[in-house]
């Protein structure tokens, strides 16, 4: 186990050391272009046609430009497109820049249409961090729904208050038509060594006068072999209130790592209503054969199912 934890570790270095020698020749390549005369606009990759493509339409169509432009603009496939059409039914719009070269701010916006609907999705997104350890996000969304608009505006702000100790605030605002929705939601996250940490949320949502709270408490146990195995366990509590109805729910999650191909997820969760579910999961790289285990549940259920044709179910 040593030894693996030192090939591992001698891995992870070597992996950092060449993505460092390719940031460096990245950065060596943009100066050189800087310095250099302006990089002339060439044709991107011809996207792929439609199947039912027509050799008459213009090829110019079809073709965009990269350039120096900060502004990416890229036409939009539709893949379910009407026979002999263009094929593409809108644009996409993007871009990425900084405010006061402190904030950064990026934004990105697509437009498409067909012949009896218009949609139209934008999405602006900052973050600014202010004093060490503070960080805020913004980020702005609309979208039309229908003959709606649907527009999103939401905040984070993230604390590190201690070194073991992380904490998140955020506020949403929601706007559909004329109905008007707000979410509050506060998590603190504490680490108690590098084994275990325990995760507790609250949050409450208003619309209509309505409102409903809702809260979690999680705990995670992590194996001391982690960093190898990924095996860790997790087991959390949430409840939710609204209009006096309580709903609380335990869930309980292991994963384990058997071998180096091999792993396994098992999870149970039950509620104050009497309701849950059991499930485990077994992936791995190596040993097919274990696919083969799922073709039972699948042949008893073929075989019965001319059976339930006739007598109905039991």
């Amino acid at each position: 186990m040593k030894k693996q934890f030192k090939d591992e570790k001698t891995r992870r270095k070597t992996m950092k050391k060449t993505a460092d020698e390719a940031n460096y020749m990245l950065s060596d390549e943009n100066t050189e272009g800087s310095t250099g005369a302006s990089s002339v606009p060439v044709p991107m990759p011809d996207l792929p046609l439609p199947a039912s493509f027509t050799s008459d339409n213009p090829t110019h169509r079809y073709r965009y430009l990269d350039s120096t432009n900060p502004w990416l603009v890229r036409p939009v496939l539709d893949t379910q497109g009407w026979d002999h059409d263009v094929g593409y039914e809108g644009i996409n719009v993007e871009r990425s820049f900084m405010v006061k070269h402190k904030y950064p701010v990026s934004f990105s916006g697509q437009i498409t249409k067909d012949k009896k609907d218009t949609n139209i999705q934008t999405e602006l997104a900052s973050s600014l961090k202010h004093g060490s350890g503070k960080a805020t996000s913004l980020a702005f969304d609309m979208q039309t729904v229908g003959n709606d608009i649907y527009c999103t505006l939401c905040g984070e702000t993230r604390f590190i208050n201690f070194f073991n100790n992380k904490a998140i605030t955020g506020l949403s605002i929601t706007l559909l038509d004329d109905v008007l929705a707000a979410g509050l939601k506060v998590e603190d996250k504490m680490i108690v060594n590098k084994r275990f940490c325990v995760v507790m949320t609250g949050g409450a949502m208003t619309a209509h006068g309505d409102i409903a709270y809702g809260g979690s408490l999680e705990a995670q146990w992590k194996d001391k072999d982690y960093l190898l195995n990924n095996s860790l366990s997790t087991l959390g509590v949430s409840i939710m209130d609204w209009h006096g109805d309580h709903v609380i729910r335990c869930n309980v999650q292991s994963h384990v790592r058997i071998g180096r191909s091999t792993n396994v997820i098992a999870q149970a969760d039950l509620n104050n209503r009497g309701t849950g579910q059991v499930s485990i999961r077994i992936s791995s790289s190596e040993q097919i054969q274990l696919a083969l285990v799922a073709l039972f549940p699948l042949m008893k259920k073929l075989i019965g199912y001319p059976q339930r044709m006739l007598y109905g179910p039991l």
